[in-house]
């Protein structure tokens, strides 16, 4: 029985340390990682995947490396969050595409959308999406470019 009251505890710490990381992450991006049209507002941010504690990443099966990027979006209407539909991809400088397939998550009130993908160390990649707050009405296009980069372990 200490067992089950145990991995309840650890869980929990999990289930903190993410909201912990989703917020830091749109704290840290709520002034130049954010789109607004209307009452939409989309946050987004472009990061390096070894970046996400190792539980976190396991626990939503995320791969963890220094040259896999991961696109977290949150989709807020009226302040509130939303479902949605993201499509899109990522080009890189020499026109690679780099295509997305979007996760939705959702955690106690909160809704946000991963994706995955390869890159290169200082690669730069434009991102060209298409979101549709609610799963509903019109398209709203988000593009941004972000320069990322690996580990450099010495």
């Amino acid at each position: 029985m200490n067992n089950f009251y145990s991995v309840i505890a650890q869980l929990k710490r999990l289930k903190k340390i993410l909201v912990l990381l989703c917020l830091s992450t749109l704290s840290l991006t709520s002034h130049a990682n954010q789109f607004s049209i209307g009452d939409v507002t989309i946050h987004y941010n472009a990061m390096n995947s070894s970046v996400i504690p190792a539980e976190v990443a396991a626990q939503y099966g995320i791969k963890r490396s220094d040259r896999i990027g991961l696109i977290n979006i949150s989709v807020l209407k009226n302040g509130h969050p939303v479902i949605a539909n993201i499509f899109g991809h990522g080009k890189n400088l020499i026109g690679q595409l780099k295509e997305l397939a979007f996760k939705e998550i959702k955690e106690d009130k909160a809704v946000y959308y991963i994706a995955t993908f390869n890159f290169s160390n200082a690669e730069k990649l434009s991102f060209d999406l298409q979101v549709q707050a609610e799963k509903t009405g019109s398209l709203i296009p988000l593009e941004f470019s972000q320069q990322l980069f690996s580990e450099q372990k010495k």
